[in-house]
């Protein structure tokens, strides 16, 4: 086993804590290559080096200073430090703290050899730090205990980095990390897919991080693995057609409609807009939308939101009050996603923005967080409003086209709650440090919550 832990410039205790959990992993052989890139700053990368060296030999400390790829790139360089007879390589986030079973539950799966990867799930220990972590916690588990479960059941997981294992032979035989996409995880699993490898998921828990500092980092990662996405789509496209035997029409299946969730945000602030145009001409021409343009609008929007409680509930064991949370902080990132699908599809090489983890420094300047989303909601709420008041006559298309504008006013302001949230909660929390004694309980938290 061959443990690759990337990181830049992550809070060394952060890492610390991290380190601490793999070396207590309960497995006969493993090596660690911890992989510090783009890191110059000497209080990032000392502490770091010096804590490897007490954890002895098989921690490796590689410092890369400037490399291109970013995570990627860093991710290739360090392939030459590997142990030769490594056959696993396993991945993990510098925030991650993993369970001691972790490698000695999964690792048998690889006995087949039609196994490339396996992944488990990505979970969090600071969920109860404030609502507005728990929120996102919540919101991510959805993904974890209902996306990914249905795509196991037809072999078509999506790699997501960290607690993910691959099978090193096909991992080098689809030509390891590809640098021309910034979600270089979900792109090489894919490709493991398209070789004809298999892939396993668990929805257990081995492995636990730390959620964003701030609602501007969670839309920072949002946009990451939107505009991701829509880079694999050009890239693998083609293999999607009809006529293409590398994947099955299960596997295209859940690419496609994966893809199209993505997209579909971009659609709906398309729509959005499209409303607002139409607004003086409804209130100073008097032409008025026909039922046939708003109706299965207000039906998908009431479909979608009945579908996503009743998975909450059976999926992810979640109350009412954490569904709610959840759906708000999902709504929330529709104009982020909408922005990460226009640039996927405009702009090739967008830098790879680290997601503000652990207490850094961009959580204090998120003032316009959701300045955009509020203008767009408020605009939306302002001309409902209008069309329902100046409706003297009760017509229904009237009626419909302001219960429109109001369902399309509601994830715009979603983003202004989660901002409005994060305002109202105890500044110090976010001031404070993230330190060794407050990390090393957050990992005890998630091993307790596994057990």
């Amino acid at each position: 086993m061959s443990i690759h832990i990337p990181a830049y410039r992550e809070p060394p205790e952060m890492l610390k804590a991290t380190f601490d959990a793999v070396a207590a992993l309960d497995y006969p052989d493993f090596e660690v290559l911890v992989i510090l890139n783009n890191t110059p700053e000497e209080e990032y990368w000392r502490p770091v080096e010096s804590h490897c060296a007490r954890l002895g030999e098989r921690f490796k400390f590689i410092f890369l200073p400037k490399v291109a790829g970013f995570k990627a790139g860093a991710m290739n360089a360090a392939l030459p430090f590997m142990a030769k007879d490594a056959e696993i390589i396993a991945v993990i986030d510098a925030d991650y703290v993993v369970h001691r079973d972790w490698l000695k539950d999964l690792v048998p799966h690889f006995a087949d050899p039609k196994v490339g990867f396996i992944q488990a799930p990505q979970d969090h220990r600071d969920g109860g730090e404030s609502l507005l972590k728990r929120m996102m916690k919540w919101e991510y588990d959805g993904f974890f205990d209902i996306g990914m479960v249905q795509r196991n059941e037809d072999n078509a997981i999506v790699a997501h980095g960290t607690m993910l294992l691959i099978r090193r032979a096909a991992f080098e035989q689809v030509g390891g990390w590809a640098t021309d996409t910034i979600v270089e995880d979900s792109e090489l699993g894919l490709r493991l897919l398209e070789a004809g490898y298999s892939a396993h998921y668990t929805n257990t828990r081995y492995g636990w991080g730390i959620l964003p500092d701030t609602y501007k980092a969670f839309k920072t990662q949002r946009h990451r693995w939107a505009y991701g996405a829509v880079q694999i789509f050009r890239k693998h496209r083609l293999h999607m057609l009809p006529g293409m035997k590398t994947l099955s029409q299960d596997q295209k299946f859940h690419y496609l409609t994966g893809w199209f969730y993505w997209m579909s945000e971009a659609v709906g602030m398309v729509m959005a807009v499209l409303s607002l145009a139409c607004v003086p001409v409804v209130l100073f021409v008097g032409l008025a939308l026909p039922p046939v343009l708003t109706v299965p609008l207000v039906a998908a929007f009431i479909i979608n939101v009945l579908h996503n409680f009743l998975l909450y509930h059976a999926r992810v064991k979640a109350g009412v009050r954490d569904t709610v949370g959840a759906a708000i902080a999902t709504m929330s990132l529709q104009l982020t996603i909408a922005r990460a699908v226009y640039d996927g599809f405009i702009t090739d090489n967008l830098p790879f923005r680290r997601t503000e983890k652990g207490g850094g420094a961009g959580k204090r300047n998120s003032t316009s967080a959701a300045r955009a989303e509020t203008v767009f909601g408020l605009l939306l709420l302002f001309s409902a409003g209008i069309i329902r008041i100046r409706n003297a006559h009760e017509e229904l298309n009237l009626d419909l086209f302001s219960l429109t504008l109001l369902i399309q006013a509601i994830p715009f302001l979603a983003a202004t709650v989660m901002r409005g949230i994060e305002k109202s909660q105890n500044f110090l929390l976010f001031r404070q440090p993230q330190g060794a004694v407050s990390v090393a309980s957050g990992a005890a938290e998630g091993v307790a919550l596994r057990g």
